[in-house]
């Protein structure tokens, strides 16, 4: 994945350290979506097996699963660009992938900035770590 921040007019040195920090986090973050990509891909057929099974622990699992799925596509649709950041994004396939460049967040302060690529990291280890927990759940009840 190739990264590198243009030098943006007005910007000062620790600025740019600062939004290069963001980028490493944003970066990582993506890293992470693509790990955990296949796994919410597979909710739906996962769902579908447990939903036959009519057991309380299978439907609390589908319930799970679906919180998940949504949580996953919430964190894309908001995720926003560290401005300036060029990237390259390699998915096996577009639905889904959402990249804002936000002009609410384009002229956030460089340290603002930072803290937020740094929340959606954290956001999106916790749905990895959950989503993979729920699906070794649903494997054990299938």
């Amino acid at each position: 994945m190739a990264l590198s921040l243009a030098a943006c007019s007005g910007k000062t040195d620790a600025d740019q350290s600062i939004l290069n920090e963001a980028a490493t986090f944003h970066n990582e973050a993506i890293n992470v979506q693509e790990q955990v990509e296949p796994l919410i891909d597979e909710i739906d057929s996962v769902r579908t097996v447990l939903i036959k099974k009519m057991t309380p622990e299978a439907k609390i699992t589908a319930q799970s699963l679906d919180s998940l799925k949504t949580a996953f596509e919430q964190w894309e649709e908001n995720l926003v660009e560290v401005p300036g950041m060029k990237h390259e994004h390699h998915h096996e396939h577009d639905k889904g992938h959402h990249h804002h460049h936000n002009s609410d967040t384009k002229d956030l302060p460089a340290d603002q900035m930072r803290d937020l690529q740094q929340a959606f990291l954290t956001n999106i280890k916790q749905i990895q770590q959950q989503t993979q927990q729920a699906m070794e759940q649903a494997k054990s009840i299938q």
